[in-house]
């Protein structure tokens, strides 16, 4: 496993702390979730996605934090920056430190700052996409109409969920002045019948251990296509609990004796990113137009495959970062008594259901009549191989149905994941999915089972 991760990581962490053997410990839980930890020093423009900076045990002043974040930004201009703190620093410490980045509570366990590193990587994934998305669209003189991106401002909603108490009521006072509504419930049923009532900018979650219901509830949310975005905040009485609610879904945290000092403006910064990730990927899901998408099955062309491919390739080998893909060809099952073109209408279906299982950033392409390709930018050949399973198992699972509605008929889906090496072009990546995609076929004929 160490020997995968360091060949390709998911992401290059880039650290700035003393101590060896907080760092020694930070690198070996980084490179269990995947992630490539790397020393200020050994790290080039390229390789820094995150710039991690530990202040644990130290004294440091608003202008050295500065100098140090100056150094990461310089190094790596285009990566966020996370200031690892002790549970004890004061109030005005921790004003200043929000300037340079964003602050993380730990003391030993750190899966709650590897779940942060993975929503900040997700953020940043997604406003990539959009950026090349759009100077695809512009550069084919195609005629669009997509929403723009924007971060509205405006008063917020916030809903808090758990057990009444001093720190419910705390969170309560200190988001007053910010919030134009504060909904308060008491268990996890009155959280959910709240969140499909309402529309809420962001939640604070307050479980009593991590087995509560809300931590069931946390998890659905974030699948949910209705509430994915919403920002949800649990506050914490000890920064070790972090891990264990991170492991149950949560991703983001902050202790309870900070609440009257950083939650308003901690839950405001969450809700703006939320608002527009929410635009971001409304706009990826409304790129569309004349030789951009197909009509039928709702994937990109070959043509727009072409253009925004090569922006694909060429940033992958500017930033360092992976780039994979997915093959897939369907094939419908027979029917005694079909419809004229049974298949035709399978396929289009499938396809647009194979829009709705992937990622906002992914890119689904069709390349023949019952093939198609899915473009995975920042991703793993691993994690890109579980996206395939799923894809194959939603696709094949699904019971599709006639124009009359008086017909139901599935597919077959072969998947292969493969990833890009480095230098490929997109039509030669192209040639290598679809090798391997006949190479698995061939294999699965021959008895062998399929992916």
């Amino acid at each position: 496993m160490q020997e995968d991760i360091g060949a390709s990581p998911k992401a290059r962490i880039v650290y700035v702390g003393d101590g060896d053997e907080g760092r020694a410990a930070l690198t070996v839980a980084f490179e269990d979730a995947g992630y490539a930890l790397v020393s200020h020093e050994d790290a080039s423009r390229a390789d820094a996605d995150i710039g991690l900076i530990d202040l644990r045990g130290r004294h440091v002043s608003s202008r050295k934090a500065q100098s140090i974040a100056g150094l990461l930004r310089k190094s790596s201009p285009e990566s966020s920056i996370l200031i690892i703190i002790d549970p004890y620093i004061d109030e005005t410490a921790r004003r200043a430190l929000r300037r340079h980045g964003e602050l993380v509570v730990m003391l030993t366990k750190p899966d709650g700052l590897i779940e942060r590193c993975r929503q900040v990587l997700r953020l940043r994934n997604i406003a990539e996409e959009a950026g090349e998305r759009l100077k695809s669209l512009a550069s084919l003189n195609r005629l669009n109409d997509f929403p723009p991106i924007s971060a509205p401002a405006g008063a917020l909603r916030v809903l808090i969920a758990g057990e009444a108490g001093p720190v419910a009521l705390a969170a309560l006072n200190a988001l007053k002045p910010v919030t134009e509504q504060c909904i308060c419930v008491f268990s996890a049923g009155q959280a959910l019948r709240a969140a499909e009532s309402m529309q809420f900018d962001a939640a604070i979650f307050l479980p009593k251990r991590d087995s509560d219901p809300l931590m069931s509830l946390s998890r659905s949310l974030r699948r949910h296509p209705k509430h994915a975005n919403m920002p949800i905040i649990f506050p914490l009485h000890d920064p070790d609990e972090a891990a264990d609610y991170a492991i149950r879904g949560a991703s983001d945290f902050m202790l309870t004796g900070h609440i009257p000092a950083d939650l308003s403006p901690k839950t405001q910064l969450a809700a703006r990113r939320a608002r527009l990730l929410k635009s971001m990927r409304k706009f990826l899901q409304a790129c569309e137009g004349d030789g951009v998408r197909d009509a039928g099955s709702g994937a990109f062309t070959a043509t727009f495959l072409a253009e925004h491919g090569a922006r694909l390739c060429a940033r992958a080998d500017q930033s360092g970062r992976g780039l994979s893909m997915i093959a897939l060809r369907i094939e419908t099952e027979s029917k005694e008594h079909g419809e004229a073109e049974p298949g035709r209408r399978a396929l289009h279906q499938a396809a647009r259901l194979i829009n709705r299982v992937t990622r906002a950033e992914d890119m689904v392409t069709r390349i023949a009549t019952d093939t198609f390709l899915v473009i995975m930018p920042s991703t793993t050949e691993r994690d890109a191989g579980k996206a395939a399973l799923r894809i194959q198992g939603v696709l094949e699972n699904t019971v599709f149905r006639s124009a009359g509605d008086d017909l139901l008929y599935g597919v077959n889906v072969s998947a292969v994941p493969c990833k890009r090496p480095e230098g490929l072009c997109i039509e030669e990546c192209v040639a290598l999915a679809l090798a391997m995609l006949r190479e698995n076929a061939e294999i699965a004929f021959n008895g062998a089972p399929r992916l």
